[in-house]
This record gives C-alpha cells, sequence and structure tokens, in this order.
C-alpha cells in the first residue's frame, strides 16, 4: 500500500472548534494522556462509568457491527454502560458539527467516530482529543497495522489520536444481476471495466428498461454520494490530475474535464436521485428498479441484510479507470480530553483494536481490518477480494476527500454542496462549476503533499 501522508492547512476564517466562548468552554478538566496510566485503566475491567459512542452506521448491518463492538466492550468492561448515539449523514460531516453543540454544553462525548486526516484537525484546533500513543503502545498498533496506516492516522503534532477500525474501498459500482439478465445486458468477464465498456452497458441498460427505471441512481440526498462520485469519476480520469486537486494545484481545465463526464454519467441517473439516502437507492436497486449503484463497498453489510449474494444476486465493477488503484476510507475511533469519563473512552479505544472485537466487527461490517493479526476466517468472499487487492505490491492507494482524510473538513464540506448543486441542475454549466471549485480551494489556502502516483 503506497501512499505519502498530506500536510494540508486547515481552512482560515471558517468554522474551528477553537473558537468557542470561554463561557461556553466545556465544563470539564481536560486531561492529558502523560497524567495518566493508561496500562492500569485499560487492565481494570471492574471499573464503573459511562461511555457515550458517537458514530454514523444506521444502515443494515453497520448498526449490527457497531453493536457488536458494543457488546465485546461490555463482555470486558461489564460495568460501564457504553451508550450507542446514532449521528446520521455519512462521510464525517455531521458529526464535526455534533460534537462541537456537545462540547459547548459541556457534554463532549467520550468516543467519537471519526476518519484519520483532515478530518480531525478542527478537533485539535481546540484541544479536545486525547493522545492516544500509550494504547497504541499497549496494543501493539504500529506492529499489527497493514503498511501506510500508521503515517495515514499520525495527525498534523505528530501524534495518534485515532484508533482506526475498519477499511473500505470507495471505487465501486454494485448492480444488480437480474436486472441486467431481464434486459439482456452481458456482464463483462471483468471486474475493471474501461469506460467504453461502462458507458456501452449503460446504453444498453437505458434503451431496455421501462419509464421510471434507470441504469444507475446516487441517493444522494445528503450530498456526499454525488460527491464520491465527482471523486471516482476524478481518479477514473487521470490518477496525476487527483493527485494535483488535493495538493491544491488543479487547473479549471482539468477539472472541468471531470464535471464533463459527470454531466454525461446523469443522462444515465434517475432525475429525482437527490430525494433519497444512499440506503434506499441500495433498496431499490434490489427492487430492480436501478441497475446500478456507485457506492463504497459498505453498501456490502446492507445488500447482505436484504438477502442478496454476491456472485449470484449482485456483482461488483471497479469504477471505470481506476483499475490499480483502492480508493481508501479509514473508519476509527477518538477520545475527548474533557468528557465526563475520559478513562471510559481509553478503554473503548483499546477495545476496538482487540483481536475478538476486531473479528466480530469485520464479519458484520463486512470491512477489511486494518490488523494483520485479524484472521482471513472473519471476511466474506468479497471483503476476502478487496484485501487481497489492497495488501497486493502493485496496488496504489489515494485518500478519499468526501470522506474527511484528503481535504479539511470544511473544504470538503463546501466541496460536498457544490457538487450535488451540480449534480440535480438540469443543465449545469461545466466550466462555471470548475471555476468556482478552484477557486474555492485556492482561497483556501490548500497545500497539500500527497504522493498517489509515483
Amino acid at each position: 500500500m503506497k501512499m505519502k501522508k498530506a500536510a494540508a492547512l486547515v481552512l482560515a476564517g471558517v468554522m474551528t472548534l477553537a473558537a468557542i466562548p470561554s463561557a461556553l468552554a466545556a465544563k470539564n478538566a481536560k486531561l492529558n494522556a502523560d497524567d495518566m496510566d493508561v496500562p492500569a485503566i485499560i487492565e481494570d475491567t471492574g471499573a464503573q462509568g459511562t461511555a457515550n459512542v458517537y458514530h454514523w452506521w444506521t444502515a443494515g448491518g453497520e448498526k449490527d457491527a457497531i453493536e457488536s463492538i458494543i457488546a465485546g466492550f461490555s463482555g470486558t468492561y461489564s460495568s460501564i454502560n457504553a451508550k450507542s448515539n446514532a449521528i446520521p449523514g455519512g462521510a464525517g460531516g455531521a458529526m464535526v458539527m455534533k460534537v462541537k453543540v456537545l462540547q459547548q454544553a459541556g457534554k463532549s462525548p467520550e468516543t467519537f467516530q471519526a476518519h484519520p486526516g483532515q478530518e480531525i484537525e478542527p478537533y485539535l484546533a481546540s484541544d479536545m482529543l486525547l493522545d492516544l500513543g500509550k494504547v497504541w503502545t499497549y496494543a501493539n498498533v504500529s506492529e499489527r497495522l497493514l503498511p501506510g496506516l500508521e503515517a495515514l492516522c499520525t495527525a498534523s503534532d505528530g501524534k495518534q489520536h485515532i484508533v482506526p477500525v475498519g477499511i473500505h474501498k470507495t471505487n465501486v459500482i454494485y448492480y444488480n444481476k437480474h436486472v441486467f439478465e431481464q434486459y439482456g445486458v452481458a456482464v463483462p468477464d471483468h471486474e475493471n471495466i474501461t469506460w467504453d465498456e461502462f458507458w456501452a452497458i449503460c446504453d444498453q441498460l437505458a434503451a431496455a428498461m421501462p419509464d421510471g427505471y434507470y441504469p444507475i441512481d446516487l441517493g444522494d440526498r445528503k450530498g456526499w454520494p454525488a460527491c464520491q462520485v465527482f471523486e471516482n469519476i476524478m481518479i477514473g480520469t487521470d490518477p496525476q490530475l487527483y493527485q494535483d486537486f488535493i495538493n491544491g494545484k488543479a487547473t479549471e481545465a482539468q477539472v472541468q474535464t471531470v464535471l464533463d463526464t459527470y454531466k454525461k454519467l446523469l443522462t444515465y441517473v434517475a432525475p429525482d436521485h437527490s430525494s433519497r439516502d444512499w440506503y434506499e437507492t441500495s433498496g431499490q436497486v434490489v427492487a430492480g428498479q436501478y441497475a446500478m449503484q456507485i457506492m463504497g463497498s459498505w453498501m456490502q453489510p446492507l445488500m447482505t441484510s436484504m438477502g442478496q449474494v454476491y456472485g449470484q444476486d449482485y456483482g461488483v465493477f471497479t469504477f471505470p479507470g481506476t483499475d490499480g488503484y483502492f480508493g481508501l476510507n479509514v473508519d476509527g475511533f477518538v477520545v475527548s480530553n474533557d468528557s465526563a469519563d475520559v478513562q471510559a473512552g481509553v478503554r473503548w479505544a483499546y477495545n476496538v483494536t482487540t483481536t475478538d472485537v476486531q473479528v466480530a466487527f469485520s464479519q458484520l461490517k463486512e470491512c477489511i481490518s486494518p490488523y494483520t493479526d485479524t484472521p482471513e476466517s472473519a471476511y466474506c468472499e468479497r471483503t476476502l477480494l478487496d484485501k487481497q487487492e489492497l495488501t497486493a505490491e502493485t496496488t496504489k492507494t489515494y485518500p478519499s476527500f468526501t470522506h474527511g482524510t484528503a481535504l479539511p473538513w470544511s473544504a470538503s464540506t463546501d466541496l460536498q454542496t457544490r457538487i450535488q448543486d451540480f449534480a440535480v441542475a438540469s443543465d449545469p454549466d461545466t466550466a462555471r462549476y470548475a471555476h468556482n471549485i478552484v477557486v474555492a480551494l485556492q482561497e483556501s489556502g490548500l497545500e497539500g503533499d500527497w504522493n498517489i502516483v509515483d
């Protein structure tokens, strides 16, 4: 897994958790990890307390997966009440705002879900994250992680504030095999389809499907799925362009090329795509109203929860043009240093790294474990194929900017708004949107140092 970590500037003049009036500051004193006996805290399995756990896993399969972590935690720390608090929204955007409100009210959660990289920088700016270096040492995390993940999980201050819990692939298209068969569309005998093959499939489906049925749907009511399509088209157009974009060097002409392709793709998409959440679209793919959905591999447990079997009911394409690249979406948990029970947060962070919890979570979430000691028996057929691809010497990874890693939080959320606006426009002016996107990134002061090409 080859990828160089970025050094990007957090946007100036935008929402930052650091700018909280003192009158609204958290009521609990901030704790410093240097003053904590972390091994003793972890080993005190009889401790009492409460761990408020905030996450965005609400879809079928995902909900079961987070409950498996809670069950594993309760099995070790039976006197600590672990409370699941779901914040719908996906891609991490809604969580930042929720945590801000909680901190202002003096109710910072003991632990909450986050993506490594730029997404956690606003939390660092507010000095609300506990340094988890001692947890990493106790759990031997560095030695157990898949190659490249330690650098990704190391923040701008050189410390580890996050423990990774699962990995998904972002550059994926799911398709209903029965729909292809029903309308006489042949499925290629390979996953890594070309753009020409993809357009040919779209044309055949569009010609054969009746009114009200479409080759593709996005399910972008929350905005981020539309941005993920933009992200996938960009890497599928040219990895160098993607690298330039996340480093703040992309030109308007480069971005317009991506938007021109996106505009063509939208001609095959259900026109009311923004009226549904992604998981609602997945249900309609199963029902046969839409043949394909562009979505990350977190769609797998949802398909399983709906009784769908990989290879029998549905198949997977690698997004056109992205052969040899793995879109990296890493989920993890951070710990607040000013919650009512910071020690419960420490115990949670350690517990998610344990093998038993990783096995249970990976099975239900159908994700790749970040830890090399998670046995392959924990994976379903499809996830095992993804893991083999991720760990192959020839595979290059790239960080998702939709999912918080490669762009500052405010830049990412601004981009999501612009892309969703583009996706719902009846005849979007690609040059105008490209200009506005590039100007917004330039004004942000973005200066990345990603290398995904060499």
